[in-house]
């Protein structure tokens, strides 16, 4: 588990290869400048409090609240979002789960959480196995998994006493009554049309001293690289889903993970870890050829699961376009040798607000009064050094 104070960018940081990641691919630090924000007020946005925002599983809500939506052949959670919820995506998604594992050394968090009683959210929750393997791991932690989808089975049908699965959409008002010690995100890019709206929820709803984690890996992102593959139906495709991305007005693409998004909310103490991993049958040393045929799978099985909403969408694409595209892509891929790809993790903290000592509340109220008994006149002035004995 991550350390509470990890090494700096100097550190050493091991991609999927298990040696250095090259070329600046390592672990970075970055601090902010952004103001406190005040007090967690009410320790809600919200008054409400239906019953709802406790339930231990989204089977307990009404059928009425849950949409099933058949499309193209794929089943989708509303009229909008562009990923589907059946069978063949819980099966990618719990495939991408078992690759980030293998990435962080069998870890769950690169940023740090207590053994003691804590909460935590996991935003964008999906079969639910990060969840499931937190709860397991962290017994005196609560964990609030949610997620705008329900997913017929896998670990979200498990009943641990300390893990809460809930249906609620991030983008919406945040109703939670108590703080929270971490806020997870992974594999949400496009999800959101304003990140930094999240972000400031999460810093909202996070004790003073908690952490947020993001990490992202998506294939429209530019994060897979392969060797000569300039004029290849990849690109195509990866075009294709850009300007579909735009259009929509959920980017995909990583602004989200840049270190300023955070410090705008607030955030301090942001480090980045860019991790370098194989994709396909190509390498030899054992744990690499099980990390890239894994990512490959993983890959082919997203390329329609991420596309076929979101160009059909545009009106520029057929359904039957978009999967022959999809398959000749799927040609280049299965025989492309050297093909890499790049997940971002990005930790940030909610700063402690510094408390005065005795001493310094002491002289600091000893020069009010010193310029009252002066009756110096000029305001300005005495703010200033009345400010300035504050700190």
């Amino acid at each position: 588990m991550a350390e509470e104070n990890p090494q700096p960018a100097e550190h050493e940081l091991r991609g999927g290869s298990g040696q250095s990641v090259e070329d600046g691919e390592e672990e970075e630090e970055y601090g902010s400048d952004s103001p406190l924000e005040s007090d967690y007020d009410s320790v809600s946005e919200s008054e409400e409090s239906d019953g709802e925002h406790s339930i231990k599983s989204t089977r307990l809500l009404s059928k009425d609240t849950i949409q099933e939506i058949i499309e193209n052949g794929r089943r989708y959670c509303n009229e909008t979002y562009f990923m589907p919820n059946d069978d063949a995506e819980q099966t990618r998604l719990n495939i991408i789960h078992q690759i980030y594992l293998i990435l962080l050394d069998g870890e769950l968090l690169k940023a740090p959480l207590v053994k003691g009683p804590s909460r935590v959210l996991d935003i964008g929750t999906g079969p639910g196995d990060w969840a499931i393997e937190l709860g397991e791991q962290y017994p005196n932690a609560e964990i609030i998994a949610t997620d705008i989808s329900v997913f017929d089975a896998g670990p979200s049908t498990l009943d641990l006493p300390n893990v809460f699965f809930q249906l609620d959409d991030a983008e919406d008002e945040w109703t939670y009554h108590e703080p929270f010690d971490l806020v997870h995100l992974r594999g949400l890019s496009g999800a959101f049309s304003d990140w930094g709206a999240i972000y400031r929820r999460a810093f909202h709803h996070l004790k003073p001293g908690g952490h947020i984690e993001i990490a992202d890996a998506d294939v429209a992102a530019d994060i897979i690289n392969i060797p000569n593959s300039r004029d290849s139906y990849f690109s195509i495709w990866v075009s294709a889903m850009h300007s579909a991305a735009e259009a929509c007005g959920y980017p995909r693409n990583q602004d989200h993970l840049r270190p300023a998004a955070l410090t705008a909310a607030g955030f301090v103490n942001v480090r980045v870890y860019d991790l370098t991993f194989p994709v396909g049958i190509w390498p030899e040393e054992p744990r690499e050829k099980t990390l890239g045929k894994m990512a490959l799978i993983a890959l082919l099985e997203g390329l329609e699961a991420t596309s076929l909403r979101q160009l059909t969408a545009t009106g520029n694409w057929s359904a039957d376009a978009v999967r022959d595209l999809c398959e000749k892509v799927k040609t280049e891929l299965v025989t492309a040798h050297g093909m890499t790809a790049r997940v971002r993790i990005v930790t940030a903290k909610k700063p402690i607000p510094k408390t005065r000592t005795w001493r310094e509340r002491n002289a600091a109220d000893a020069l009010k009064d010193a310029l009252k008994r002066l009756d110096i006149h000029d305001e300005q002035l005495a703010k200033d050094m009345v400010r300035d004995m504050e700190g």
